[in-house]
């Protein structure tokens, strides 16, 4: 009866921890994907999904000064300038339904006649709710320019 029981435990190990993971909110692996997806999603103009990754109260406050929210950045996003935007050296800090983001993004930006080609540290604040993860504040502190 041990032996089998022992047989058991040993199939549905794989199951359990399974079901652990689907239970808990996030990782760092999945927020780190979902991080550069929302790039490749700005890059790609793809409005209607950010618009669901984004939280209703998104602040992004720019390298520049200029703080703007949800609507405005989608505005943004939706002219297409965007050629590049790469996420480097991130590092996540998880807790129970927050995730702090730390991070490079390389961008290339179409404008006018010249592409800008620029590089910026941040902060990124997730939260998790409804049932999925949604940025809610980017904070850039500090951008430099290629020239």
């Amino acid at each position: 009866m041990q032996k089998i029981n022992a047989a058991l435990l040993l199939l549905l190990a794989p199951l359990l921890v399974l079901h652990a993971q689907v239970s808990e909110p996030a990782d760092s692996v999945f927020v780190v994907t979902l991080n550069q997806q929302i790039e490749d999603y700005v890059v790609k103009q793809q409005v209607e999904p950010l618009s669901k990754i984004y939280a209703d109260d998104f602040v992004f406050s720019h390298g520049s000064g200029k703080v703007e929210g949800r609507e405005g950045w989608l505005k943004s996003v939706a002219k297409g300038n965007f050629l590049l935007r790469q996420h480097d050296s991130v590092t996540v800090e998880m807790h129970q339904e927050l995730a702090i983001v730390r991070g490079k993004l390389s961008v290339h930006k179409n404008n006018k006649d010249k592409i800008d080609r620029y590089h910026l540290k941040y902060f990124r604040l997730y939260a998790y709710r409804n049932k999925q993860w949604q940025l809610i504040s980017h904070i850039t502190t500090s951008e430099w320019h290629e020239k």
